[in-house]
């Protein structure tokens, strides 16, 4: 068996099923069948998940094939829709099932549904070591705590079963989900509410698996608490606080299209997390790991974020010793927009830079230069007021903003109102 690439939310190792299955017209529509006849033997198994895009209405079934030859009854498949997407997860749970030599599904539906990888629920047992031990804060002022939606605010469910305590804290893990990509605060609860309901009712697991989650926008959402033993790296999950970013971040990745690139909005977030659960909890930022720094049997967190990990252990030290500092050059959407009164326009410097922040109208001509000057780095806010460099009032209407910050030059668009 080579990498599994991407997995499914770091629930389920992934095994090659022999081809995209077959398909054909019923009286209802379609029918497709596939099957994986080749397991790793060193799996002791508990189910098997499989996904799908196409028609989630559709129902599946899986048998599994056990040592004696014989194959069980059909089991009815969960089916578990990713939002804002057209793709499913069907999935069976049985944790008496243990060694299982072959897996076949079929699947019924209105329209087309196509195969896109399928793995199976492996059994891990961890040892949890009863020790509690005491850590010094890393920054003896301590790191603020960043703003964190909670569960109640995503719409959690309740654990289904009690939690248990981290003994000590020594480890910090990123993922990537593969998949749940969102770009907005509601896509972004839907998506976590979703990766919850798979976790629980499909994996048969308490509660999500991870402690935080954080999307492309950069909103940071409470999982597990963070105290308590997470399931997100199976077999070393004791003292580890498990961070996932919502997308799919591994271009090898064939079965669905995964070539985001991390937003500087989420590695502002991470970064800053971070700083505080290595402060708060005394974990040095050098242990951060990606999760297929562990065992070798999953690419997650993806290669466009996993080589981006030493820089992030180095701004994370940075955050805990001076606080927040830009890692890039950045111009961000002024806010409010549209606007009646003034805005703000704000940009990032990584380090100290020549600034030209100049305003045009829709014709291309020069309104105000609002800056002009050489800035020290940090995190930069201008107020426009509406006015031209007369001082008199600009009448409503579409203008745009252009920023030469060091080596970067960007223009946005806003919006004026009456």
């Amino acid at each position: 068996m080579g990498m599994a690439y991407g997995q499914f939310l770091d629930a389920v190792r992934q095994v090659e099923f022999d081809g995209p299955g077959s398909r054909s017209r019923s009286v209802i529509g379609y029918t497709m069948t596939g099957s994986v006849n080749q397991l790793p033997q060193d799996i002791v198994m508990e189910g098997a998940a499989i996904r799908f895009s196409g028609d989630s209405t559709a129902t599946v079934s899986i048998q599994f094939l056990d040592s004696k030859g014989m194959w069980s009854e059909e089991y009815k498949a969960k089916i578990f829709p990713e939002p804002n997407s057209n793709r499913f997860i069907a999935s069976v749970l049985d944790y008496s099932l243990n060694e299982i030599h072959a897996i076949r599904y079929e699947v019924n539906s209105e329209n087309p549904v196509h195969f896109l990888k399928g793995g199976v629920f492996e059994k891990v047992n961890e040892t949890i070591l009863q020790e509690n031990r005491t850590y010094p804060k890393l920054n003896p002022l301590g790191v603020e705590k960043p703003k964190v939606i909670s569960r109640s605010e995503w719409g959690a469910n309740d654990p289904k079963y009690s939690y248990s305590n981290h003994p000590y804290f020594d480890k910090m893990t990123l993922h990537h989900a593969a998949g749940w990509g969102a770009k907005s605060l509601d896509e972004g609860k839907a998506a976590v509410k979703s990766i919850q309901e798979f976790h629980q009712d499909g994996r048969g697991w308490s509660d999500i698996g991870y402690h935080f989650v954080v999307d492309m926008a950069g909103n940071i959402y409470q999982g597990r608490p963070e105290t308590v033993l997470g399931a997100h790296v199976g077999g070393a999950n004791t003292g580890n606080i498990g961070v996932c970013i919502l997308g799919c971040y591994h271009p090898p990745e064939t079965s669905i299209t995964c070539r985001d690139e991390m937003t500087y909005n989420t590695e502002k977030s991470l970064i800053h997390l971070y700083a505080w659960i290595s402060d708060t909890y005394g974990i040095e930022p050098t242990v951060l790991k990606g999760h297929r720094d562990y065992f070798g049997t999953t690419s997650c967190p993806g290669d466009n974020v996993w080589p981006m990990l030493p820089q992030l252990r180095a701004d994370i030290s940075l955050f805990i010793q001076y606080g927040e500092q830009p890692t890039r050059y950045s111009l961000f959407q002024n806010y409010p927009n549209p606007f009646n009164a003034s805005t703000t326009l704000h940009y990032d410097l990584p380090e100290p830079s020549k600034v030209r922040v100049i305003i045009y109208d829709i014709l291309g001509r020069k309104v105000i230069e609002l800056v002009n000057d050489y800035q020290n780095y940090g995190y930069k806010e201008i107020i426009w007021n509406g006015m031209n460099e007369s001082g008199e009032m600009v009448p409503p209407g579409i203008y745009f903003y252009k920023a030469e910050l060091g080596p970067l030059t960007e223009t946005k668009k806003m919006v004026l109102l009456k």
